[in-house]
């Protein structure tokens, strides 16, 4: 019988674990997917190894196998996005969570009309959907959700693995923008909001490093813009990914 779900432990787990389940994932396994003791899950711990789990009552369950997968690291996406209006950034969250993405950093932006604050919850939600997309697309960890920054903050932070998306006549596409791949790749790609980015903002970012890059010929809403993003710079690292498995086993 396939496993129903997919759960995420803090701790590094071994066989014959005994795990026991937070109230949030008890409620859905046992109330929302009707699972029943005996059945079984598949866990993911802290060291992004795989395990099936066999439920017990009391909201256990104990650690019966391992299963083995296969990972090359080649780099890392962060999406740093502009908070777009309404609930589109629970969108982007999951979208770039199904899409492969490893860092998301909501920025707060000079034209962004979202007002964000620390404590209003935004974050732990979103915090919520990466969970919940990652376990959709049984990824092996949840994609970290920073807190809030300031572009100002992130463009130092980045510095020269970062893209800045902008819808500009003759910058190079995203992919041809993408850092060189002598070692392992890192890119922050940064999305800003439906006004677009300031001058002070252009300025701020090639004097950090960044480069500009475009995601084509049409202008996209932020939202769009941001999964958009996401797949194509995850394509190029899973490329990498491959021909880097193929030498290795050549």
């Amino acid at each position: 019988m396939a496993e129903i779900t997919r759960l995420f432990s803090t701790s590094r787990l071994e066989i014959g674990d005994a795990l026991r389940l937070s109230e949030e994932d008890g409620n859905h396994i046992f109330k929302v997917l009707r699972a029943k003791t005996g059945d079984t899950v598949e866990v993911v711990d802290s060291t992004e190894r795989l395990f099936v789990a066999e439920l017990a009552g009391g909201r256990e369950a104990t650690i019966r196998e391992e299963r083995f997968t296969s990972r090359v690291m080649v780099g890392e996406a962060t999406l740093y996005q502009a908070v777009p209006k309404g609930r589109h950034m629970d969108l982007v969250v999951e979208k770039a969570t199904e899409l492969g993405v490893d860092r998301i950093v909501p920025l707060s932006t000079e034209r962004g009309v979202v007002r964000l604050s620390e404590g209003d919850g935004k974050v732990r939600r979103w915090r919520r959907v990466a969970e919940a997309a990652a376990r959709q697309s049984l990824r092996l960890r949840v994609p970290d959700v920073a807190e809030i920054l300031a572009f100002s903050e992130a463009v130092r932070e980045v510095g020269e693995s970062g893209l800045i998306l902008h819808n500009e006549p003759g910058l190079p596409s995203l992919e041809d923008a993408m850092p060189g791949r002598s070692g392992p790749l890192s890119v922050g790609l940064f999305v800003g909001p439906e006004g677009g980015w300031s001058d002070g903002e252009l300025a701020l970012a090639r004097e950090a490093g960044l480069l500009l890059a475009s995601l084509g010929q049409y202008r996209l809403r932020s939202e769009t813009a941001g999964m958009v993003a996401v797949a194509r710079a995850c394509a190029v690292l899973e490329a990498e990914r491959r021909t880097k498995s193929v030498g290795r086993s050549a």
